[in-house]
Parts: structure tokens; C-alpha cells; sequence
């Protein structure tokens, strides 16, 4: 077994042993701004809590009590031409919905028998 690399395309380190690349800023998976990081924020929040911060000091409740994203908007609305009336059921037709055909095979026909 050798320390040096077979493949040419990895540079050699300062020290010699080739293989071994330096990391990049995308390289590592640590959030440069720690406030960020949500791993870092529950740790803060833990730590908070056994000191004995009040929970509601660490997370504020909204305006509304909900969650920001639950709000509704004003172009969240289905339009009223675009929502199906209830009182017409299903698509027979005008025939009863429980004779109606449900497929081209015949699963679900009623034989005139069943009627």
C-alpha cells in the first residue's frame, strides 16, 4: 500500500502526501454565522432553559398566535366561479349516482337484476 494517490488530478499537499485537498468554504457543514445554524439554536435554547429562562422569552408568540405562513392572502382564495357546488353530486347526469356506470369494463355495473 502507497501514501501517494493514483489519480494525477488531486494536487499534492504542501507536505507531500498527495490525496489530501484543503477545504473550500462548500466543503464543511458548519454555518459560518452560528445564529444560523438551527442546531446551534436549539443548543442555545437548551442551554437558556436549565438556566431558567421563561420558554415563552425564547420563542415569541405571533400577532395572530399562528405561524406567519398560516395567514391567509387575499389571492389564497379559491375564486367563487371555480368552486364546485356541492348540491350537484356526482356526475350522473341526472341519473341515479348509485346505477350510474363506474367504468368500461363493467366493475361496479348493476345487472338489471340488482335494481
Amino acid at each position: 500500500m502507497s501514501d501517494t494517490s493514483s489519480d494525477q488530478t488531486i494536487p499534492a499537499a504542501s507536505d507531500g502526501v498527495a490525496g489530501v485537498q484543503p477545504l473550500r468554504d462548500g466543503d464543511t457543514s458548519i454555518e459560518p454565522d452560528p445564529t444560523l445554524d438551527p442546531a446551534q439554536a436549539e443548543w442555545d435554547a437548551t442551554t437558556a432553559l436549565d438556566e431558567g429562562v421563561d420558554p415563552a422569552d425564547l420563542d415569541p408568540a405571533t400577532a395572530t398566535g399562528a405561524d406567519p405562513a398560516e395567514i391567509p392572502a387575499d389571492d389564497a382564495d379559491i375564486p367563487l366561479e371555480d368552486v364546485h357546488p356541492e348540491s350537484t353530486g356526482t356526475d350522473s347526469q341526472g341519473q341515479d349516482p348509485g346505477v350510474v356506470e363506474l367504468g368500461e369494463e363493467g366493475q361496479g355495473d348493476l345487472a338489471p337484476e340488482d335494481l
